[in-house]
C-alpha cells in the first residue's frame, strides 16, 4: 500500500553529468547513445535504468542528470541522498505537482496525492485507522483465502490429490491474487466484498434513490485501464494535455460510482452501517439482504473495522470520504497482490527455498491428532513472521530484487543541495534548485554490488540471515521512508505471509510452467508486476487486408504503451514495404506468409503470430532454427471454414454432385442410376486424423448431421481434463471439451495408427500437421487396411499438406476401387502439373488450396494476435505456440 509513485520516464535522450571534468567523455557517450537510441528504440523500464547507469556511465556513478524534451531531472541511487530526501532533509521536499494533476481525476485527493499541509491533513485523518489491531483480520483473510482455493479447484480442475498425480493443471496464478487482493481491500474498506474470486457469494445490495449500485464486476478492470492511463500521463508530465482522454475519463466516473454508492450508503445509515450487514436491519426504508460471507462467518459484525465506517466518525464530507476510501483502495490492491505474486514468482522457481520455508511451516503450525489444520485465525498476526523467520527473508528478498515500485520520487519546494553526486568523483554536494524533480531508483539501488554483494542480481534470501540478520537503512525503502512512509505495509507483509503460508500448507510443491531461467523481466503499470508487458515493443502487422474497424483502438486503449505498425500485403506477394528502421525496432511481428525477415533484419524480435495454421514453411528458416524467437501458429481461425468444406465435398460426392453439374453443362436431365446410390450421412463414421481446432469444429457438424466420431491424437487423452482444447476457436464453436468423439485413438505406432483405420471410417479426414514423423503417414498399407475394413467405401479428405499421403499410393488406392473417393485441397506436388495423374483419377474433387479462404480469416487471426498479446503482457502461456522440436 505505498504511498508513492512511479514516474515511467522514456530516456529518449541520454544520462549525462553537468559541470564536472568528464563532460568531454560524457558527451562522446551521449552521442553514441542516442545513435543506439535511434538504431532501437528506447528501452524504458527499471532495468533500462541499471544498463544505462552502468552500462553507458559507471558502476561507480549514482547520481546523474537526466534531459527530458526541454527541462531537466535528478536521478539518484545513492542511499545518503535518499536518506536526505526522505528523512534528514524532508522539509526541503515534496511529491511533484504533476502527481496530484495526473490522479486527480481517477482517486480524487487523498493521502496518495495530496502535498503539503492539505496531505499532513489528510494523513492525520486517516492513519490511526491503520493500527496492526485494526488492519490484521485473519478472519477477514482467510475466508477469502478459501474463495482463493476454490477458484483454483474450480476454474483449474483440481483438488488437493485430485489432479494428475495431485497436480493442478498450469495456470497463471497472479490474476488469482489480483482477484483476492481486490476482495479483502474492498471489505476493508467498504465493508462489502466485491468478490471478483466468486460472484455467487456477493450480496444484494440495497438501492439507493438516484444512484446506481456499485458494478463490482469490472470494478478491477476499470481501475487497471484508468492506471494505464495515468501512466502514460505521468510519463508525458506538463505535456499530458496532448493525450486523448475520453476513455480515460469512462474508467474515471466508473471507478467515482463504485466508492460513492458505498459513502452514500453510510452517511444514510450512519451508525446501523456494520448491524445492516449482519442483522439485515432496514431502519431507514431500505430493504437489504445480508452479505453471506461478510456476516454468518465474521464473529461480531458490530465489531468489524471498515475503513469507510471509521472514517464518517470523523467527517461527513462525502467528496472527502470517496476520494480518500479510493486513495488506499488503489494503494492497497495492486501493491500487495504484486508482492504476493512475485513471492511465488521466486518460490515457483527455487525449489531448495520453496522446501526450506515448508518445513518450517509445518513445524511452527502443525496439524492436530486427528490431521486436521491448525485453526491459523486463532493465531496472533504478528506470530505468522514471528515464528517464521525465514519467510519474513523470503518477503524482504522479494522486495529487494523486484521492489513493487521501482522508481519514486520528489521535488525540491526549495532551493537545496543533495549531499552527494557533485565533482569529478561524484562525492560533492549537488545544488538542487526549486522546482527540480528527483528520480529515486529503488530498483537500481538494490543491484548495487557494492552494498549487496557480488550476486546483488540473485534472488537469495539467506542474505538476509547473514552476521546476525541484516539491518538496513535507506538502502532498502520498499515502503518509501520518512514522513510519507507507506501506512500500509505491515498490512501487506502480514497478508501476503498469511497467504503464502495457507498456500504451502495446502499445496507440497508449486512448479514454474515456463523456462525457470528465463530472464527476470517486468510487466508495469505504477506497480511492478511480473510478467513480460508491452512496454517498450513494437508490434508489425502485415495482413492481406485491413483490421476490423475499432481493432486498433481497442489495441491502443489495452495496451498504451504498445508502438503499432500495420502494412497491407498479399498473402504470398515478393513485395515488403516495411522499412529497415521498422523492422529493426519490431519486437512482435504478424507475420504473412513471405517474405519473412531474417534474424539480422528483426535484431529485437521477441514473438511472432503467423498467420497460418502450420509452421511447416518456416521449419528450416534461420529466424525459426537460430534464434529464441516464439512463434504461435493461428491454429483455429481455420475451423469454420475448413469444416464446411470438409462436408460439403463429402456431401457432394455422397449426393453425386459433380456427376449432375457435368451434366447441368451438358443441358441433360438424366437422373440415371446413381439416384439409387445415394447415402446420406446417418449413421455414417467420420474419422479424424488430428484432432484439432479443424477437426473439432469438423466432428460439431459431423455430430448435428447424426454421424459418429472417431479422433485419433498422437498423444493420449484418457481423462476428461487432457480432451480439453488448449487452443482458441471462435466463441461457441468447436468442441472445447472433447465430448463429441465416440471413440478416442492415440498413440505414435504404426500399430496405433492401423488400429485407428480399421476402425470402419466412412469419411477419414487428414487434418495433421506436416513434420518429419507424419510425411507419407498414409501409404499403400494404409489405404488396404481402410480397404479391408471397409471395402472400399471410404471417403478420404485431404486439407492437411500434400505430402501426408504418398499421392503414388492415393492415385492407385483410387483407380484399384480401395477408397470410394477422395476431396484434395492440398496436393503433392503442389501445385499440380499439366497432365498430372490426380487430374483425371477417379471420384476425386480438387480445390486449390482454398478451403481455409474465408473473409473472416483476418479477423480472426488478429483475435488469436490480440489473445496472445493480453498473455505476453502478462506473462502468462501463449495461445497456439509452437514446439520448435516437434515442428508444430
Amino acid at each position: 500500500m505505498a504511498a508513492c509513485v512511479v514516474l515511467t520516464i522514456f530516456f529518449v535522450v541520454w544520462l549525462a553529468y553537468k559541470d564536472n571534468a568528464r563532460d568531454r567523455d560524457i558527451h562522446r557517450r551521449r552521442l553514441a547513445a542516442e545513435a543506439r537510441i535511434r538504431e532501437c528504440g528506447p528501452l524504458p523500464g527499471p532495468q533500462y535504468v541499471v544498463r544505462t547507469l552502468d552500462g553507458e556511465l559507471g558502476k561507480d556513478v549514482h547520481t546523474c542528470a537526466v534531459p527530458i524534451f526541454d527541462y531537466e531531472l535528478l536521478l539518484t541511487r545513492d542511499p545518503v541522498n535518499v536518506q536526505a530526501i526522505l528523512a534528514t532533509q524532508s522539509a526541503d521536499w515534496d511529491v511533484g505537482k504533476h502527481r496530484n494533476a495526473s490522479w486527480r481525476p481517477f482517486i480524487g485527493d487523498g493521502v496518495f496525492t495530496l502535498r503539503g499541509e492539505p496531505w499532513k491533513e489528510a494523513r492525520a485523518l486517516v492513519r490511526p485507522q491503520f493500527a496492526r489491531e485494526h488492519i490484521c483480520n485473519l478472519d477477514m483473510l482467510e475466508r477469502h483465502v478459501q474463495h482463493l482455493f476454490a477458484a483454483i479447484d474450480r476454474k483449474h480442475h483440481a483438488s488437493v490429490g485430485g489432479g494428475q498425480g495431485g497436480w493442478t493443471g498450469e495456470f497463471d496464478l497472479q490474476p488469482l491474487l489480483f482477484n483476492m487482493a481486490l476482495d479483502i481491500i474492498t471489505e476493508l474498506i467498504y465493508g462489502h466484498s466485491a468478490h471478483s474470486q466468486d460472484p455467487l457469494a456477493r450480496a444484494n445490495l440495497p438501492e439507493l434513490p438516484g444512484c446506481g449500485t456499485p458494478d463490482r464486476q469490472n470494478i478491477g478492470m476499470h481501475m487497471d485501464k484508468g492506471k494505464a492511463w495515468i501512466e502514460t500521463r505521468g510519463a508525458l508530465w506538463k505535456y499530458r494535455w496532448l493525450l486523448p482522454s475520453w476513455s480515460f475519463w469512462k474508467h474515471c466516473a466508473a471507478v467515482h460510482r463504485y466508492a460513492e454508492y458505498f459513502v452514500r450508503l453510510r452517511l444514510t445509515l450512519g451508525e446501523s452501517y456494520l448491524s445492516h450487514m449482519g442483522n439485515g436491519a432496514a431502519n431507514k426504508g431500505y430493504t437489504v439482504l445480508h452479505d453471506p460471507v461478510d456476516s454468518t462467518e465474521a464473529k461480531d459484525t458490530e465489531g468489524r473495522f471498515v475503513l469507510l465506517h471509521e472514517l464518517a466518525k470523523r467527517t461527513q464530507n462525502p467528496v472527502e470520504l470517496r476520494d480518500q476510501t479510493l486513495n488506499v483502495l488503489t494503494a492497497g490492491r495492486d501493491t500487495t497482490a504484486s508482492l504476493m505474486g512475485w513471492v511465488f514468482y521466486f518460490l515457483a522457481r527455487n525449489a531448495t527455498v520453496l522446501s526450506k520455508l515448508r518445513t518450517q511451516i509445518l513445524a511452527a503450525f502443525p496439524s492436530g491428532p486427528d490431521g486436521k489444520e491448525v485453526d491459523m485465525t486463532a493465531i496472533p498476526a504478528k506470530d505468522l513472521l514471528d515464528k517464521l523467520p525465514y519467510l519474513t527473508s523470503i518477503i524482504n528478498e522479494t522486495l529487494r530484487v523486484t521492489p513493487v515500485i521501482p522508481l519514486n520520487e520528489r521535488v525540491a519546494v526549495r532551493n537545496t543541495v543533495l549531499p552527494r553526486g557533485g565533482g569529478p568523483d561524484g562525492s560533492m554536494p549537488v545544488f538542487v534548485p526549486e522546482g527540480r524533480q528527483v528520480l529515486i531508483a529503488t530498483y537500481a539501488m538494490a543491484r548495487r554490488e557494492d552494498i549487496w554483494g557480488w550476486d546483488a542480481d540473485e534472488f537469495r534470501p539467506e542474505r538476509w540471515e547473514e552476521d546476525g540478520g541484516r539491518k538496513f537503512g535507506f538502502e532498502f525503502i520498499p515502503f518509501g521512508q520518512g514522513v510519507r512512509q507507506c501506512l500500509g505495509q505491515q498490512f501487506a507483509r502480514i497478508q501476503t505471509a498469511y497467504v503464502v503460508v495457507r498456500m504451502l500448507q495446502r499445496y507440497e510443491h508449486i512448479e514454474c510452467a515456463d523456462d525457470p531461467n528465463a530472464p527476470l523481466r517486468f510487466h508495469h503499470t505504477i506497480e511492478n508486476r511480473s510478467g513480460s508487458g508491452v512496454q517498450g515493443h513494437t508490434l508489425l502487422i502485415q495482413a492481406p487486408a485491413d483490421p476490423p474497424p475499432g481493432y486498433l483502438d481497442s489495441l491502443r486503449e489495452r495496451f498504451p504503451d504498445l508502438e503499432v505498425l500495420v502494412h497491407k500485403k498479399s498473402w504470398f506477394s515478393a513485395d515488403n514495404t516495411v522499412a529497415d528502421d521498422e523492422y529493426a525496432r519490431t519486437t512482435i511481428m504478424m507475420a504473412p506468409f513471405a517474405p519473412v525477415p531474417t534474424p539480422d533484419q528483426v535484431p529485437r524480435l521477441e514473438l511472432v503470430q503467423l498467420q497460418s495454421a502450420g509452421a511447416n514453411h518456416l521449419l528450416e528458416h534461420p529466424l525459426f532454427v537460430d534464434t529464441e524467437v516464439k512463434f504461435c501458429t493461428a491454429n483455429g481461425v481455420h475451423g469454420p471454414q475448413i469444416s464446411e468444406w470438409i462436408i460439403g465435398t463429402y456431401l457432394a460426392a455422397q449426393h453425386q454432385l459433380p456427376l449432375y453439374l457435368d451434366l447441368q453443362k451438358q443441358g441433360k436431365w438424366n437422373r440415371g442410376d446413381e439416384t439409387y446410390r445415394i447415402e446420406d450421412a446417418v449413421s455414417k463414421t467420420i474419422g479424424i486424423l488430428g484432432y484439432g481446432a479443424i477437426g473439432r469444429q469438423t466432428a460439431r457438424l459431423a455430430t448435428a448431421m447424426g454421424m459418429k466420431i472417431h479422433a485419433y491424437t498422437l498423444h493420449p487423452r484418457p481423462t476428461p481434463t487432457s480432451r480439453r482444447d488448449q487452443g482458441w476457436s471462435p466463441p461457441g464453436l468447436g468442441d472445447p471439451e472433447g465430448t463429441f468423439p465416440t471413440k478416442w485413438f492415440s498413440g505414435p505406432s504404426t500399430t496405433d495408427l492401423h488400429a485407428f483405420l480399421s476402425s470402419g471410417l466412412d469419411l477419414l479426414v487428414i487434418a495433421t500437421p506436416l513434420t518429419d514423423s507424419t510425411r507419407h503417414l498414409l501409404g499403400p498399407e494404409e489405404f488396404k487396411i481402410l480397404h479391408e475394413s471397409m471395402k472400399g467405401r471410404t471417403f478420404v479428405s485431404n486439407i492437411a499438406r500434400g505430402p501426408v499421403v504418398d499421392t503414388d499410393a492415393l492415385i492407385e488406392a483410387l483407380e484399384g476401387g480401395l477408397i470410394r473417393g477422395a476431396a484434395l485441397d492440398v496436393t503433392d506436388p503442389e501445385p499440380l502439373g499439366d497432365g498430372h495423374p490426380l487430374w483425371g483419377a477417379r471420384n476425386v474433387i480438387i480445390t486449390p488450396h482454398v478451403s481455409g479462404a474465408s473473409t473472416a480469416y483476418v479477423e480472426r487471426a488478429l483475435a488469436i494476435l490480440r489473445e496472445n498479446l493480453v498473455r505476453f503482457s502478462e506473462g502468462g502461456r501463449l495461445v497456439n505456440l509452437v514446439d520448435k522440436k516437434r515442428g508444430y
